[in-house]
């Protein structure tokens, strides 16, 4: 990496203090400028200025939205006061470049738990549902829960975070019972949970299951406001579980427009079961939706073809050939 100062960032002298430079960093990170990281912390050195934690934090927060992930663990390292803002960001920051999490790099991850400990910030509650988040997605559903049960928090946020993870992994009355516990301790019952507990349903196939939670929604105790992605879950739900005239009469009478993935979902489902007719319908469907998608246009010729209706087959992938 250049270290050669830009034009901006020149003369270092009287007109930088820590007011400005944390503007200048906030520019940079905005643009995610990388070949301005080594001379912000050049002038940030000159100045004496490295000490001051906020401007530490900013930037190590640049060179993390840089992608510049040593960098950003090097500056974290060298700070001599660590807060709150400083571990959330380190956080958060390899969490968006696809970190511990998102790669189940378990170990990496273990590690960052202890510095929390070490650092005494297992209590606040951004930080723990950070980490039963990268539990989760590491597949370590017993390690989530172990941070969850030790949190005893009745943050909203980390209840979901807990519910999803059982319901991905297969544990649906786990997420079910946590669900069902939620207002008697006082915490809402938001859009979020519904749609947490309804992929838990739909993962394990709980179709009677899903459709109590589903009707909740609308004549529950607590009123919820029901969007697109509720409706998409059921119609998942159902077309998992081979309910396929179900699912297109559900996927008809929604009050939103039918999505694209709606109709996957049934399509899918459609060559899974082996109905045709109805597989079809739901290419056609997606091809009025999303035309210039190819993939629906293979999908609807390998329908026809299924059903060895050879003309269809054929005059569907010369209008591909042609388009």
């Amino acid at each position: 990496m250049s270290r050669r100062c830009p034009s901006w960032l020149s003369p270092v002298g009287e007109r930088w203090d820590a007011a400005s430079l944390t503007g200048a960093l906030k520019a940079a990170g905005a643009r995610r400028s990388a070949p301005h990281v080594v001379p912000l912390h050049a002038v940030l050195l000159k100045l004496g200025l490295s000490a001051y934690t906020i401007l530490a934090t900013s930037l190590a927060h640049l060179a993390l939205r840089c992608g510049l992930l040593e960098y950003a663990r090097e500056l974290f390292d060298e700070m001599p006061h660590r807060d709150v803002v400083s571990w959330t960001s380190l956080i958060t920051g390899h969490a968006h470049h696809d970190a511990c999490g998102e790669l189940a790099l378990l170990m990496q991850g273990m590690q960052i738990h202890a510095k929390v400990i070490r650092g005494g910030f297992v209590l606040y509650v951004v930080i723990r549902n950070s980490l039963v988040d990268m539990y989760a997605k590491c597949g370590c559903v017993d390690s989530a829960e172990l941070v969850f049960n030790d949190a005893m928090s009745s943050d909203a946020v980390l209840w979901i975070t807990m519910i999803s993870a059982y319901g991905k992994f297969g544990r649906v009355y786990d997420a079910i019972s946590m669900f069902d516990r939620m207002p008697k301790l006082g915490i809402k019952q938001d859009g979020v949970a519904y749609l947490a507990v309804l992929s838990a349903c739909s993962h394990s196939g709980l179709v009677k299951e899903g459709w109590n939670y589903f009707k909740l929604m609308f004549h529950g105790p607590n009123s919820v406001k029901i969007e697109p992605k509720h409706y998409g879950c059921m119609a998942d739900l159902l077309c998992r579980s081979g309910y396929l005239e179900e699912a297109l009469d559900f996927i008809r009478n929604m009050p939103f427009d039918s999505s694209v993935a709606a109709w996957s979902a049934l399509l899918n489902s459609c060559r899974i079961h082996g109905n045709a007719k109805l597989g079809q319908l739901a290419a056609s469907r997606l091809l009025q939706l999303d035309p210039n998608n190819h993939s629906n246009w293979v999908a609807l010729s390998n329908v026809h073809a299924s059903e060895i209706n050879w003309h269809d087959t054929l005059m569907i992938r010369e209008s591909m050939s042609s388009s």
